[in-house]
């Protein structure tokens, strides 16, 4: 009877063994290829310099494109570019949710007093200004 029990567990047991070894190697093969590009996967990730270089070439990658955003016109717009891109793009401001008036002036309030941005006092009054005429609550222009 217990032979019989064992005899019947095998296949399941052998089932699970195979599977197991089936995964394990699949997993070996993926570490092993893992960032592995031959010549024969050509049009894969890696991009070497040509085998033979020409002398006298001068290689340049151009300039880092720049897409800036575009915000409304409006009084305190040329502030807003001239000091909030000291430290951050413009674009930041226009990636941000909804915000109530008073979170905008909180933002920049918090701009100049905790991350030191100097920016004097009228330009302030005027940034604070666009940003809850163009960027608030129910007042979003973008």
């Amino acid at each position: 009877m217990r032979h019989a029990r064992i005899s019947a567990a095998l296949p399941k047991f052998f089932a699970a063994v195979v599977t197991l070894l089936l995964a394990a190697s699949a997993a070996l093969y993926a570490e092993f290829n893992a960032g592995f590009y031959s010549e024969e996967r050509m049009g894969s990730i890696r991009q070497t310099l040509p085998a033979v270089q020409s002398s006298g070439v001068t290689y340049d990658a151009g300039a880092f494109p720049l897409f800036p955003p575009s915000l409304p016109a409006g009084t305190g717009r040329d502030e807003v570019k001239a000091f909030c891109n000291t430290c951050h793009s413009p674009r930041y401001i226009t990636m941000q949710p909804f915000l109530p008036p008073e979170v905008w002036a909180a933002e920049v309030n918090k701009m100049i007093k905790t991350y030191g941005a100097s920016i004097p006092d009228d330009s302030t009054e005027r940034i604070i200004h666009y940003l809850e005429t163009n960027f608030s609550t129910g007042t979003r222009k973008q």
